[in-house]
């Protein structure tokens, strides 16, 4: 139900360049755009065209929980639903078993659940705070994306 409902949310203040977790967007039309792009610029002879793909390398085990609370907060998404995300996340404990040995419980301070349907979710929204700086900085000029 709560994934449901942010999906709703995020897909209004997402921008349309993230295509990834939300309805009626498929990644696959990032490949079509990447080829339209790249076609558009084998017939201009002459212009330069530079590709850069961002690889967040284990990107669910590393979101920053401050960051991620900061940034509902920043964006008000409301009392409860911060309260909500505060709880799931702010003290998760685990345990490792060693050969058959179950270790001391330590906390976890950074990752969304994996398999969680709110995982995706929050991450995309994390992430939207750097794509928003790249798409701001004056000096990254680009090309406006075609629709597939």
């Amino acid at each position: 139900i709560i994934a449901g409902r942010t999906k709703r949310i995020l897909n209004e203040i997402i921008h349309s360049d993230q295509n990834g977790f939300l309805p009626q967007r498929q990644i696959r039309d990032n490949i079509r755009i990447v080829l339209n792009i790249l076609e558009y610029y084998e017939m201009q002879p002459g212009r330069q065209v530079a590709l850069v793909f961002l690889d967040a390398q284990k990107a669910f085990d590393n979101l920053n929980w401050e960051f991620m609370v900061c940034q509902i907060k920043e964006m008000k998404f409301g009392d409860r639903f911060e309260k909500l995300i505060e709880t799931v996340y702010s003290s998760q404990k685990a345990n490792i078993i060693i050969n058959g040995d179950i270790t001391k419980a330590f906390r976890i301070t950074k990752g969304v659940q994996q398999g969680c349907p709110l995982s995706p979710l929050l991450f995309i929204f994390t992430l939207e705070t750097l794509l928003i700086k790249i798409r701001n900085n004056s000096e990254i000029q680009g090309t406006k994306k075609r629709r597939v």
